[in-house]
This record gives C-alpha cells, sequence and structure tokens, in this order.
C-alpha cells in the first residue's frame, strides 16, 4: 500500500485562492449590496441606538485588537473567532441599550470581551457552546484572564433551562450553519420583548436566505449590518429587534 503524500504547497495555494474567489463573490453579490444599503438607513428606525455607532466602534475595537489577536494566535483560529467589529458593536450595545442580561451562543472571544466589560457592573453574562471541549478552552482562557468563569453552559442543557424572554440582548454564533438554522427558533426566544437579536455569519448566502425567509415568515423583520459589521474575512452580521 502506497503511502498518501502530504498535501504540497501548490495544491493547499489553489484551494485558498477558491475559497477566496468564493468570499469574494458573495461579498459583491447585487442583492445582498443593495439591502446592506437600504437597511444601513432603516435599522436607526428599528433600533435607534445604532444610528452613529459605527465611528463609536472605534474606541472599543482600538482597546480589544491586542486581545484579539493573542486570542487568535494562541486560542482560536481567526476564522472561528467573533471579529473584532462584531465584539465592538455587542460592546457599545450593551452600553446604549442598558443591558443587563445578555448571553453569547459560540463561547470565545466575544464571552470574554462581556466578561471583561461586565467587570463593576450590574450586568449578567452568560456563555453557550455546542461543544462541551470548546467551553472548557472558553473557561480556561476567562481562568488565565483572571474573570469569572460562572454561568458557562452546554447548549442543550441551557436550552431547556427556561431562559425563554430573558435576554435583552442575545449573539447567534452557536455551532456550524446547520445547527444555527435548527436552533434559531429557541435563539429568538431567548430576547425579551423589545430585546435584540444579533446574527453572526449572515455572509453565508444559503444560511442568510433560510433564515430570513424563516423569520420573516414568523412575522420578524432582520436588517443587515454589512457596513458596520464587515470584516477582512467578509464575515457580517445582522441585528434582529424584537417586537415589544
Amino acid at each position: 500500500m502506497s503511502t498518501p503524500q502530504p498535501e504540497s504547497t501548490l495544491r493547499r495555494a489553489l484551494k485558498g485562492s477558491k475559497v477566496l474567489v468564493k468570499r469574494h463573490l458573495q461579498d459583491i453579490a447585487p442583492r445582498e449590496t443593495l439591502r446592506a444599503r437600504r437597511d444601513h438607513v432603516a435599522v436607526t428606525g428599528a433600533v435607534p441606538e445604532l444610528d452613529g455607532i459605527e465611528s463609536a466602534m472605534a474606541p472599543h475595537m482600538d482597546r480589544l485588537k491586542p486581545f484579539h489577536t493573542d486570542y487568535c494566535d494562541r486560542i482560536g483560529h481567526p476564522v472561528h473567532a467573533a471579529s473584532l467589529e462584531l465584539t465592538a458593536l455587542v460592546l457599545l450595545l450593551c452600553e446604549r441599550l442598558n443591558v443587563q442580561k445578555v448571553v453569547d451562543l459560540g463561547s470565545g472571544f466575544t464571552s470574554w470581551a462581556l466578561r471583561d466589560w461586565a467587570k463593576g457592573r450590574d450586568v449578567t453574562v452568560h456563555s453557550v457552546d455546542d461543544s462541551p471541549e470548546w467551553l472548557e478552552k472558553t473557561r480556561s482562557y476567562l481562568a488565565e484572564q483572571d474573570l469569572a468563569d460562572e454561568r458557562l453552559h452546554v447548549w442543550p442543557e441551557f436550552a431547556a433551562a427556561g431562559f425563554e424572554g430573558a435576554f435583552d440582548l442575545v449573539v447567534h454564533d452557536l455551532g456550524f450553519m446547520d445547527t444555527r438554522f435548527e436552533v434559531l427558533d429557541t435563539v429568538v426566544g431567548l430576547a425579551r420583548p423589545g430585546g435584540l437579536v444579533l446574527l453572526d455569519d449572515m455572509h453565508k448566502p444559503d444560511f442568510r436566505d433560510k433564515a430570513l425567509a424563516h423569520l420573516e415568515a414568523a412575522g420578524l423583520t432582520a436588517y443587515s449590518l454589512k457596513r458596520i459589521t464587515r470584516d477582512r474575512l467578509t464575515r457580517f452580521a445582522y441585528a434582529l429587534p424584537i417586537p415589544v
């Protein structure tokens, strides 16, 4: 039996090029580009706290950047770690919305950032993951940073624990995209009336189109935040305000 040969540098480069081309084509898709332009204005009518938020995110991004670099170097790959843009937006929304309870679905860098921001504030942070192994990585990282590691949950237990309508802000970055869609109704139900859900990784058209159609059928409207959350990997988020 022949020994499998390691993948050549050229083959890896070609694969990487295909990924970049795919991301670029998704990024310039006309329908999403138009929607992002429209929603950039419309979303402030639904969530007034987003008005002018892009420029206000800069100080948070500057403060977070060295921590984000260290996290991506040692703990989580940049593709999987939440972007600087999203994390800065989450922290600023916590301030502007006077958030008292927030849940990070898909534990990682944002879980650290939220706990660091919440020190000395009357804010409760929950972190949830569908991977027990990754949740332990988050626990270890929080301990390393001298932050409390309570309220860390595995998804099945959390989903069954009666947190419906409990949160002012929900950040949905849980698991792979199939899982993310399967749990969407439960995730939306975690937010209180008048609360807000942030849906990350909406650059992926298969997930985005299914999620938006599903939410629209339920009478809910999500807004593209591409103009303020798009990162160097072309990832971006949507905002889903929950009716009162």
